[in-house]
């Protein structure tokens, strides 16, 4: 199974540390993104950083926000949302929240369960799909007009 190993955090600004708990973990990586994660690993060491400008020098949040357009997507959120909504998008693909919490080096299971209310509750889902299904919550049906109901 390919995987990311990090064992350290390099914020823009600071020298590269250790990660926050101290502690490396490991990272799946999903086949949609493998190819792109070969081609940035391509000619580096276990050692290297990952993501880095095409001479190898450390590549900068700023960087990345000016070659993207970052202030006309983003919409004011932050690089660091992006690792909020993979929180949220595996929770709501059915990721155990203890592997979510490992992924993410959470020391404490509660500060994983904070993504969980984005995704509502289980009673939350399936009245949904109710309304969502045909002719749920007294709506329409498909293809037929209220005035015709």
């Amino acid at each position: 199974m390919p995987v990311l190993l990090v064992s350290r955090a390099a914020p823009e600004g600071v020298e590269a540390k250790v990660t926050k708990s101290g502690k490396a973990r490991r990272v799946p990586v999903a086949d949609q993104i493998l190819p792109l994660v070969e081609g940035c690993a391509a000619g580096k060491g276990p050692d290297d950083l990952l993501l880095t400008t095409r001479s190898g020098h450390r590549l900068h949040a700023s960087a990345v926000k000016r070659s993207v357009g970052w202030s006309g997507l983003a919409l004011g959120r932050r690089i660091h949302d992006l690792r909020h909504t993979a929180a949220c998008l595996w929770l709501a693909k059915g990721v155990d929240p203890v592997t979510v919490q490992a992924w993410l080096g959470h020391a404490s299971i509660a500060t994983t369960n904070i993504y969980l209310h984005h995704l509502g509750s289980s009673a939350d889902q399936v009245g949904l799909a109710r309304l969502n299904a045909l002719g749920g919550a007294g709506g329409a049906r498909e293809g037929v007009s209220r005035e015709r109901q």
